[in-house]
């Protein structure tokens, strides 16, 4: 059973406000702790700051995980190449239309991560395959 768009966008709000939220707000209390640490304690800021680094790159991680689950509005408007390509994808396209909806999703969070695609239709389904 498919999710409803706005079941998704629940649930995309629930990821938000439990996950990247949360690591926003406790990168916010450690920064105002490093401050603190660099009055009174200033031979372990550095440690101090190097954790808080990873914090940082977990939640950028995080926030381009639940990127990648957003249904682009290019996609729904203009198909699977425009969508990757406005996605920073490189692709090369052969006879490529348009496809039911749940087809298009599919084969653009396949290939999202590529750095690039070759996209074809071959007697009415899309095939892809990533070239790097």
């Amino acid at each position: 059973m498919t999710a409803t768009p706005f079941e998704e966008r629940r649930a995309f709000e629930r990821a938000l406000h439990d996950g990247v939220q949360q690591q926003l707000l406790a990168l916010a209390v450690n920064l105002q702790l490093a401050r603190e640490l660099c009055e009174r304690d200033p031979a372990n800021v550095a440690a101090f700051l190097e954790g808080l680094r990873g914090d940082v790159h977990a939640a950028l991680e995080e926030t381009q995980r639940l990127g990648n689950t957003i249904y682009p509005a290019v996609l729904a408007d203009h198909g699977v190449p425009e969508a990757l390509r406005a996605a920073g994808v490189r692709v090369e396209a052969v006879g490529v239309g348009r496809y039911p909806t749940e087809l298009e999703a599919a084969a653009y969070f396949a290939c999202i991560g590529a750095r690039s695609v070759r996209l074809w239709d071959e007697q009415g389904s899309l095939k892809f395959k990533a070239l790097d």
